[in-house]
């Protein structure tokens, strides 16, 4: 039996029946070789905007305490100290919401975790906007936080499970195009609109921040909407036992086509009970910390604390720096705009190396570089055009690193914990960034923005000797990658 796939014939297993077992694959690749062979059609690209979409709002929101902050001092009368508190707490969300995000991920599906998310995400905004005092602004951020927090990595899970192994890693790389590259671009674009041209006509300065949030969080709900035509993870289905809705998503990723995913027709026989792998150990985040999950979980968490929490720490100080150093706000946000093209293109090469090198050559190549690049920018950039240069390049290998850990993090863990998995790892890289702005701090009361930028060089140094001890995943399977049995 074969379904015809873009013109072309497509095997798939015949329809049990009580006579005939069908004819299956290997246990081991069945469901690997059946994504391989579906490749990259209209289908995946739908399921990488929708994803991208939601990651999109998530940078908006992760660079608005530091591009707002002038504002909100002025409005709630505080200083760097409890601005500083604003962001620690959205990021302290950011990793509750990770946690919950990933156990509902593993426990009831990808997508239900996926629309939970951006719902709890535009109820924050919108209490942020109407925040009276600084306690309520706090408590908002946090709600947002959370809203925010599964999205990356239940993104991430999803996508790792949905695409062909040829295409994992480069695919996994553009949701960071996404969210660090063009995100990061666009935040700063739009606050300086924004806090800039639009500031009187949104009510001046103590209320333009409170539209900003408005902004951010409507267009959210019309996400939420079009993520209803996900298809469901297969591989979370398989591990679930529910074959034949592993079948249905299967047909809807193999249409080739639009429309099929609101109406695939009959759905085909890819897999069968035989293509089930048992789960290794409960849905719990006690598996994450046992056995070999745990030396994963040490060396890229440890990787990631370092790179997300240098990242945090200059997309919040960055506006804060530059005005220290005599900048206006409207120029700071600027210049931070225009340092996030490198970003852009640290995570636009991330994604072409992601599907060609080795993981942990490119994380080390990067945290060396990057470490390089930081005492450049401490040592150098005292004109406005070697801020502007060495920032970028800055930015290039910080949004380089920070995306191949994301492509990395999903494919450590077994399918019955991937999301959860993905979720510590990323978390611990949370929990740097509600830290090391304030470490960042105490070097900028002591060195200056020399002494921020050293301490940033130092954690890209221990990087390299924490990516020394992840596992290789290059150009595997998911299967062979991360399940104990096949490994």
């Amino acid at each position: 039996m074969s379904l015809t796939l873009r013109g072309k014939p497509f095997p798939v297993a015949a329809a049990p029946t009580a006579s005939a077992p069908p004819a299956v694959e290997p246990v081991s690749s069945a469901l690997s070789d059946t994504l391989d062979r579906i490749g990259f059609s209209r289908v995946q690209a739908v399921v990488i905007a929708l994803l991208m979409a939601g990651l999109f709002f998530d940078s908006l929101e992760q660079n608005s305490t530091g591009a707002m902050g002038t504002l909100l001092k002025e409005s709630f009368g505080i200083g760097n100290a409890e601005l500083t508190l604003i962001n620690t707490v959205t990021v302290i969300g950011g990793l509750v919401g990770r946690l919950i995000g990933g156990y509902i991920a593993d426990r009831w599906g990808r997508r239900a975790a996926l629309s939970l998310n951006l719902l709890v995400y535009t109820l924050g905004g919108l209490i942020s906007a109407v925040a009276v005092n600084y306690e309520m602004l706090l408590v908002s951020r946090a709600v947002v936080g959370i809203g925010l927090g599964g999205e990356f990595t239940v993104g991430l899970a999803i996508l790792a499970e949905l695409v062909a192994t040829r295409h994992r890693g480069s695919l996994l790389a553009t949701l960071n195009i996404s969210s660090g590259g063009v995100g990061n671009i666009a935040s700063f674009g739009f606050f300086l609109l924004v806090l800039g041209p639009l500031n009187g006509a949104l009510g001046g300065d103590h209320s333009s921040w409170r539209w900003a949030y408005v902004i951010l969080a409507v267009p959210a709900v019309l996400v939420v909407y079009f993520r209803r035509y996900l298809p469901e993870s297969p591989r979370f289905l398989l591990s679930k036992g529910r074959v034949d809705d592993a079948n249905v998503s299967l047909t809807r990723l193999a249409c080739g086509t639009v429309s099929g995913l609101r109406n695939p027709g009959p759905a085909e026989y890819f897999v069968t009970a035989a293509d089930v792998i048992p789960p290794e150990g409960r849905t719990s985040y006690l598996e994450v910390f046992r056995g070999r999950n745990l030396r994963r979980t040490a060396a890229i968490g440890a990787a990631s604390w370092m790179s997300f929490g240098a990242q945090v720490t200059l997309l919040f100080l960055m506006p804060i720096l530059l005005q220290s150093r005599g900048y206006s706000l409207s120029d700071s946000l600027a210049f931070t705009m225009i340092m996030n093209i490198g970003s852009l293109l640290g995570a636009c090469v991330a994604s072409y190396l992601a599907g060609r090198v080795r993981r942990r050559l490119t994380v080390s190549a990067a945290a060396v570089l990057g470490c390089v690049s930081a005492l450049a920018f401490a040592v150098f950039a005292h004109s406005t055009a070697l801020i502007l240069v060495l920032g970028m390049i800055f930015q290039f290998f910080t949004m380089m690193l920070n995306t191949m850990l994301s492509v990395w993090s999903p494919e450590l863990f077994p399918t019955s914990i991937r999301a959860m998995g993905a979720s510590v790892v990323n978390g611990i890289g949370n929990v740097a960034g509600a830290v090391m702005p304030f470490a960042a701090l105490f070097f900028f009361d002591v060195a200056g923005v020399a002494g921020v930028f050293v301490m940033i060089a130092v954690m890209y140094a221990l990087l390299v000797v924490a990516a020394r001890f992840g596992p290789e995943t290059f150009g595997k399977s998911l299967e062979v990658a991360s399940e104990r049995a096949l490994a």
